[in-house]
């Protein structure tokens, strides 16, 4: 009797210490805040790989930025997000990042969002906030989608200046905005298309989103300016008040206070002041910032994505000085897709494709690396992101499987060449082009003396139909399609991803992690959590300094003219005059192009 009284006083400490415990840790759990994330949507999709930054928060490419979103909804500790809004990427990266977004609400997490502007490209994100709100003095602006085109050629008339353009298809618009005065058909026809993509898009999101009808949503649009406290009568918003009352309505959504984290899942200010207490931490860190370790490939069955951004010409990747990519070399791609075939663990590769085309030579040659891949047992399956059309269908036309989203950009099976003309210019100016040359077409090569001629652009256009009948022949056979069926999608036709399903050219709509888990079923591994590779793999300082200095044009001072055409949005058609008055040679490997058409500017 006595040993049991003992043995119980013995007990009693520590059963009252283990009651206290846990008491205090209910107390503790009774204290926390609901976590609530800061999450900034931007315009900006980098689609590069990125390497670690040990001093501070690391850049995300877009396929990071999907996983974040992946990790907050599956994170028991964070109760919803608050969405900042500083800009929307283009339609196909947005409808991606929206379908996260749906599945963290499907998770059970809140969305709340206050903001002060909300444009109809802003409003595809925060109209699926739980609570969103805008102030009363707010700006809610839903004006219609507008494409501008810049036409050159009485411009470039008044400088003596043309551009011979020829192309095989009635679709194949490329360069036609320094050749004609005015819009062709086929460009017209293209565009509406795809302008009734993105607004049907726009109008669906939103109705979905809020639970009204598109009628509703494009009323919206033919008010253009909508009164905030009128969008919350209507339903658009849930509210038009400031921002502390918007405060006090998401303390009432989650039931308490929250605690705001503003950059989850990166380094914070404490753990980078701790790793730097160590005065020797900074030279150890040095190598790795200058000499980034190669890519660790894991030791199980994974799946590796090639990124291939940028309009597609021969030799290296360009860079520019923040990493991003400014032009797809083939020599880079090249090398990415065979880093895949030296690891037996690399069962399947996603080519993620957000390219507008460019050099058809530049563009077989990748074509050709992915068929060897496909011949070692691994399957590709081509991920087509914002555009992938021209040269970003020839790369993608021999994949495994074709994923695209509803707006992306594709098709546009065609080619085009363009010969500038400055010869009368040159005239003008009182020069006296001479040459000395050989062989039958010598002294016909000279631009500068005589333009385009007639036997040029004959020789150019055998050529470039050579090109085009072998783009029609590898869609046919890599598309599993007649020739003449294709034929009747060619012509330069670019097709959204929604029209590439039904006609055939991609196999499914969907976005980077659908092709990346249809690429592991193929590859006989489970979608569940496989180990992903990202190449091409990030160039180290010195390398990055290089190729962004071989890629550089030289800054000179620019004309009144071109400074307009530079702010009106259109620099992109301003650099390929430039680049176009830069290069006279007839002949030249990336002379034949399979590009999309026109710089377009959608507002």
């Amino acid at each position: 009797m006595l040993s049991r009284c003992l043995r119980s006083s013995r007990l009693l400490p520590l059963v009252l210490l283990s009651l206290s415990a846990a008491t205090v840790r209910a107390e503790d759990q009774a204290d926390k805040l609901p976590q609530v994330v800061k999450l900034v949507i931007t315009a900006n999709a980098s689609e590069e790989p990125t390497l670690d930054n040990p001093l501070g928060p690391s850049k995300r490419n877009f396929r990071r930025k999907l996983e974040q979103i992946r990790a907050i909804a599956a994170d028991p500790e964070v109760a919803g997000i608050c969405l900042d809004i500083k800009g929307a990427p283009d339609y196909a990266h947005t409808i991606e990042l929206l379908g996260e977004l749906q599945a963290l609400k499907a998770a059970g997490k809140k969305v709340v969002c206050y903001t002060e502007t909300l444009t109809r490209n802003d409003a595809m994100f925060a109209t699926l906030a739980d609570l969103l709100v805008v102030p009363p003095s707010g700006m809610i602006a839903f004006d219609g989608l507008l494409v501008e085109a810049m036409y050159l050629k009485e411009l470039l008339a008044k400088l003596d200046v043309r551009f011979e353009v020829m192309h095989i298809g009635d679709f194949k618009t490329a360069y036609e905005d320094l050749a004609l005065d005015e819009m062709s058909a086929g460009q017209r026809i293209t565009l509406e298309a795809i302008l009734d993509e993105f607004y049907g898009q726009i109008l669906g999101t939103i109705a979905r989103n809020r639970g009204l009808t598109r009628e509703q949503v494009e009323a919206f649009f033919g008010q253009m300016f909508v009164d905030p406290a009128a969008a919350a009568e209507a339903g658009l918003i849930d509210a038009a008040v400031y921002h502390d009352e918007f405060d006090d309505r998401v303390e009432a959504l989650f039931g308490s206070e929250v605690d705001v984290v503003e950059h989850y899942g990166d380094r914070t200010k404490e753990d980078v002041e701790k790793m730097l207490d160590n005065p020797f931490a900074l030279f150890a860190l040095l190598p790795s910032l200058l000499n980034p370790p190669e890519v660790k490939a894991p030791d199980a069955p994974y799946v590796a994505i090639v990124y291939a951004s940028g309009a597609i010409m021969s030799g290296k990747s360009q860079q520019d000085f923040q990493g991003n990519v400014t032009q797809m070399g083939s020599d880079t791609i090249v090398e990415a897709l065979e880093k895949t075939l030296d690891d037996d663990n690399c069962k399947a590769v996603v080519l993620r494709v957000n390219s507008p085309g460019g050099s058809a030579l530049a563009s077989d040659m990748i074509w050709r690396a992915i068929e060897r891949v496909q011949a070692s047992g691994r399957p590709v399956v081509a991920s087509m992101g914002w555009v992938a059309g021209s040269g970003g269908y020839w790369i993608s036309m021999g994949c495994d499987a074709i994923v695209a989203q509803p707006c992306t950009l594709t098709g546009s099976i065609g080619v085009v060449s363009m010969l500038p003309d400055v010869s009368s210019a040159v005239k003008s100016l009182g020069i006296n082009i001479q040459t000395v040359s050989r062989g039958p077409l010598g002294d016909e090569l000279s631009l500068l003396k005589h333009g385009p001629t007639q036997r040029v652009k004959d020789t150019l256009t055998h050529w470039m139909g050579e090109v085009y009948e072998d783009f029609i022949t590898k869609v046919s056979e890599g598309r599993k399609l007649p020739p003449e069926t294709v034929r009747e999608l060619a012509g330069g036709r670019v097709w959204t991803g929604r029209q590439a399903v039904e006609n055939g050219l991609v196999d499914e709509l969907g976005g980077l992690q659908d092709a990346i888990d249809l690429a592991a079923t193929l590859g006989g591994i489970s979608p569940a959590d496989v180990p992903l590779v990202e190449y091409p793999e990030v160039p180290n300082f010195l390398e990055q300094l290089e190729e962004t200095m071989e890629g550089a044009v030289s800054a000179s001072t620019q004309s009144p003219v071109e400074q307009l055409i530079e702010q009106l949005g259109f620099g992109e058609l301003l650099g390929t005059v430039r680049a176009a008055l830069r290069d006279q040679r007839v002949v030249s490997p990336d002379r034949v192009l399979a590009v999309m058409p026109l710089q377009v500017v959608v507002r």
